[in-house]
């Protein structure tokens, strides 16, 4: 262990993203996997999920000096994905509302099982939904640890505590349970 001379003052790491490329290219390869589990994660769609990473690096690469001068870099990167994605669930909203009329036209035959499944998927979407209205940041904690990122990583990207990280993940999951076994309580919220 180094001891500072006298005279010297002992540097603290103050910044623990001290250590972030200032290079575009090398932060983007950096986070790009994690970026994309999110992504695929809020998404459910490999294809869609890099449409959106894409779109979001596009948008980061225009806008790197505004990120680098931000306070966490991680941060401004992350909120720029969580755009993307919402862009993109938008326009397939748009592209469902089009296919359901096309659908009503010509009342397909669909299984009983293709029905539960889809039902299952449109459950837990609104229960995910409901949480990002009653408490964004437990969502996005939520989808971030499904997408597989450590609460360490979490927390950087969102820019809390690893242990606030750590208990929003527990409410979040707690609320989310609790909607999909109470549904008709959630609605009359």
């Amino acid at each position: 262990m180094n001891t500072p001379e006298p005279g010297e003052e002992r540097a603290l790491r103050a910044d623990p993203l001290a250590d972030l490329p200032a290079d575009f290219e090398a932060f983007f390869t950096r986070e790009n996997p994690g970026y994309l589990r999110y992504a695929q994660q809020r998404l459910h769609h490999r294809e869609d999920a890099q449409d959106a990473v894409q779109n979001a690096g596009a948008t980061l690469y225009k806008n790197w000096r505004r990120a680098l001068a931000s306070d966490d870099p991680q941060a401004f990167g992350f909120k720029i994905l969580k755009d993307a994605v919402v862009d993109v669930l938008r326009d397939r909203r748009r592209t469902e509302r089009k296919r359901l009329r096309v659908i009503a036209q010509r009342r397909p035959d669909t299984s009983q099982d293709e029905l539960e499944e889809f039902a299952e998927l449109d459950a837990l979407d609104w229960a995910m939904d409901e949480l990002a209205r009653a408490a964004p940041v437990q969502a996005d904690v939520v989808r971030l640890r499904q997408a597989g990122l450590s609460y360490p990583d979490i927390g950087r990207a969102l820019g809390i505590a690893h242990t606030t990280a750590r208990t929003y993940y527990s409410l979040g999951r707690r609320h989310l349970d609790y909607l999909l076994e109470h549904p008709d309580e959630g609605e009359a919220r």
